[in-house]
């Protein structure tokens, strides 16, 4: 007789004989079931349309919602969230909504669904790049907050783009799996690639799966629109050229001592491209260099590093293309780097402020404020702080939901 078999005999007589709520034997009665009517998700508040100085996504990945902000009100004392939005598929599992973009006309918004979230699941859920399962990009009626349309894309989704006319979306996969199972088998460092899915933003069709390079998280366009940058895990960046037919990969390791996607030097994670020149400033969270590759030459160049005391992370350029603000870990501040010199000019601390682990900052439209969203511990609420980039003070901190990882600025009207 197997485990199994000698298992059940066991628990047969006990459940024969188990006793009645009022002491007496015999078979239990099983109750009748009741169903709830309630929606597993409650409904989304129907929000009017941003006003002039826009409104703030941010999603957190840890509780599968987005904390919604208007920053028309951020001057009155109690500002805060506007609203808390579930987003996802499953109202029962943690889906890991990871970053976001906003169409031009601020009517729909797109949020990937990662499966990566620890906990999330029985089984194909894991850590950050180690799910199992497909993910998603979802298309979301920016009023209603209900889903129109979805793309079902490869595992991991790591950071998605919107094209600046709204009808082509980018969705990377930051598949740190993959290259442990190919590793694994003895395969080689291109059959570690993931793939960049290319969306028709209208129909959520895929128009393309390109391969690019192992573990792509950061994807960034060209000012003219004409290629993608991607930040690989291998020590590299991936230079898809969108005009090609299939589109072309060319990758340039971001260093001359570089690693392999197995063992890298640097880790490649985040991009900020200057909005004047395209350069590309590439964020590398091992390291914790911030490197240059030039868009000319497609070379980088190493007299250009910027280096940190911490990792550095998802950045932001002034419209002029003058200073860029990066976000760095460790230290939990902002550095505030001359673009034309390569050099820090000031550092804006925020772990005074209650920052931990920063992640993302974006300007607001009048580029007096910086929007900079923490990720907390994890396990309690995330933060975002509006921080006066003049005085290099924090005027607000806003707890949001569990594990913020993108901040998004929906543009509001003119």
């Amino acid at each position: 007789m197997t485990r199994a078999s000698l298992l059940l005999a066991a628990l047969a007589p006990l459940a024969l004989g188990a006793c009645q709520e009022d002491g007496s034997s015999g078979p239990l009665e099983v109750p009748e079931l009741e169903y709830g009517t309630q929606q597993p998700w409650q409904t989304p508040e129907r929000l009017p349309p941003p006003g002039p100085a826009g409104r703030v996504f941010i999603t957190n990945s840890l509780d599968d919602t987005l904390s919604v902000l208007d920053l028309d009100s951020m001057g009155e004392a109690n500002w805060g969230e506007r609203a808390r939005i579930p987003v996802g598929l499953s109202p029962v599992e943690l889906e890991g909504p990871h970053h976001m973009a906003v169409s031009p006309d601020s009517a729909f918004y797109y949020v990937g669904i990662s499966n990566y979230v620890p906990g999330g699941g029985s089984g194909p859920h894991g850590a950050h790049g180690t799910g199992t399962v497909n993910g998603y990009s979802l298309k979301m009626d920016a009023r209603t907050h209900q889903r129109v349309g979805s793309a079902r894309v490869d595992r991991n989704p790591g950071d998605l783009i919107l094209s600046p006319d709204g009808r082509t979306l980018y969705q990377t996969h930051f598949d740190l799996l993959k290259i442990v199972d190919v590793a694994r088998r003895g395969g080689t460092e291109r059959e570690m690639d993931s793939r960049m899915a290319i969306i028709d933003a209208e129909t959520m069709t895929p128009k393309a799966m390109v391969p690019v390079c192992p573990a792509p998280h950061a994807v960034r366009l060209s000012p003219d629109g004409r290629r993608a940058y991607t930040a690989c895990w291998s020590d590299e960046v991936a230079v898809v050229d969108l005009q090609a037919e299939p589109p072309s990969v060319r990758r340039v390791k971001v260093a001359a001592v570089a690693g392999t996607a197995l063992s890298p030097r640097h880790e490649p994670y985040a991009l900020t491209l200057s909005p004047t020149t395209g350069a590309v400033w590439v964020s590398s969270l091992k390291s914790r260099a911030v490197q240059y590759l030039d868009p000319v030459t497609l070379t980088m160049n190493p007299s250009r590093t910027v280096f940190l005391e911490g990792s550095p992370m998802f950045g932001t350029f002034t419209a002029d293309g003058r200073t860029l603000y990066m976000p760095y870990q460790s230290a939990e501040a902002l550095a505030v780097i001359d673009a034309a010199t390569s050099t820090v000019q000031r550092e804006i601390a925020l772990a005074s402020a209650g920052c931990l682990n920063i992640h993302e900052v974006e300007l607001t439209r009048d580029e007096r404020h910086g929007l900079v969203v923490c990720e907390g511990d994890h396990v309690g609420p995330g933060t975002l702080h509006v921080v006066d980039l003049t005085e290099g003070t924090v005027l607000k901190t806003v707890q949001v939901g569990i594990f913020p990882d993108s901040v998004t600025l929906m543009r509001g009207s003119p």
